[in-house]
C-alpha cells in the first residue's frame, strides 16, 4: 500500500487513512479509528471562547496535496505532527476569532466559496494563483455551512449560499436549519458534521438517519455515487467537519 495526500480538497479517491478532526467528541474519534484512519486531533483555539475554538474547520484549510494553511496560533504539538507527516504549513497572517473566521472557506474544485472580506489574504491569493475562481458569499462560516458532494456540488442550509451556487451553476441541495447539535448554539451546521472517509463514504458525526430532510440527503448523494454513513447513534453534532487528507493507493 503506498500512501497519498489527498490531491483535492475535501474529495478522496481511495480509502482515507488520516483525517485532521476534533477530538471534543472522543467517541467520534473512536469510531473512526475503527475504519483504520488516523485522527490527527488538536488543541483548541485560545483566540476563540465558543465551543468552534475546537473545530478543524476553523483552525485549518487543505489546499490540495502537501499544502495546508493553518491558523497562526495553532499549537506547536499539531504543527509538528503536520510536519512530520509531510505537510508543508502556511500560517495566516493573523489569530483567528469567531468574528474573523478566516479559514473557513469551501474549496469546490477549481470554485472557492468565501467571504473574502474575512477570508485570509494569503490564501486567498494562492489559490487565486492557482487557478481557482473565488465567489464571494456573505456567509463568514462559508466550510461549516456547506457540505461539499462532488467538485460541483454542495448541501446546505444557507439561503445566501443556496443562491449563489444556483447563480454560478453549482449544484446545491438545500435543506432545513437545525437538528443538528453545537454546544452554546442554537444550532450547528451540515458542513461540520461530516466528511469523506473514501471516494464514495460521506461519514456523518452522528445518526443522518434522524434529520428530518434524510430521503432528499440521501437521494441527493446517490446522484453522486456516494453513500451516507452514520459513526454515531445519536444526533448529529457540529465538529467542525472531518478534513481527509491523506488516502491509500497502489501500484
Amino acid at each position: 500500500m503506498i500512501e497519498h495526500f489527498v490531491e483535492t480538497p475535501n474529495l478522496p479517491e481511495n480509502k482515507v487513512i488520516s483525517v485532521i478532526v476534533s477530538g471534543y467528541k472522543p467517541r467520534l474519534v473512536t469510531e473512526l479509528k475503527k475504519y483504520g484512519i488516523d485522527t490527527m486531533t488538536f488543541g483548541q483555539l485560545e483566540s476563540i471562547s465558543g465551543s468552534e475554538a475546537h473545530h478543524a474547520d476553523m483552525s485549518f484549510c487543505h489546499i490540495g496535496g502537501r499544502n495546508i494553511f493553518l491558523s497562526v496560533n495553532a499549537s506547536s504539538e499539531i504543527k509538528d505532527r503536520l510536519k512530520s507527516a509531510g505537510f508543508v504549513l502556511h500560517e495566516t497572517d493573523s489569530p483567528i476569532t469567531a468574528a474573523r473566521p478566516s479559514l473557513n472557506i469551501c474549496i469546490l474544485g477549481n470554485k472557492v466559496l468565501a467571504n473574502t472580506r474575512l477570508a485570509d489574504k494569503s490564501l486567498l491569493e494562492v489559490l487565486r494563483q492557482t487557478g481557482h475562481t473565488i465567489i464571494h458569499t456573505n456567509q463568514g462560516y462559508t466550510k461549516c455551512s456547506c457540505a461539499v458532494v462532488s467538485e460541483n456540488a454542495v448541501m446546505t442550509s444557507d439561503d445566501g449560499i443556496y443562491k449563489i451556487c444556483l447563480e454560478n451553476k453549482i449544484d446545491a441541495l438545500k435543506i432545513q436549519s437545525g437538528y443538528i447539535e453545537l454546544d452554546g448554539y442554537k444550532y450547528g451546521f451540515i458542513g461540520g458534521c461530516c466528511g469523506y472517509i473514501s471516494q464514495n463514504v460521506l461519514a456523518f458525526s452522528g445518526d443522518i438517519t434522524l434529520h428530518p430532510d434524510y430521503k432528499n440527503i440521501r437521494s441527493f448523494l446517490k446522484n453522486y455515487d456516494t453513500e451516507p454513513l452514520s459513526l454515531l447513534d445519536e444526533p448529529l453534532y457540529d465538529i467542525g467537519g472531518i478534513l481527509p487528507v491523506m488516502e491509500c493507493g497502489s501500484f
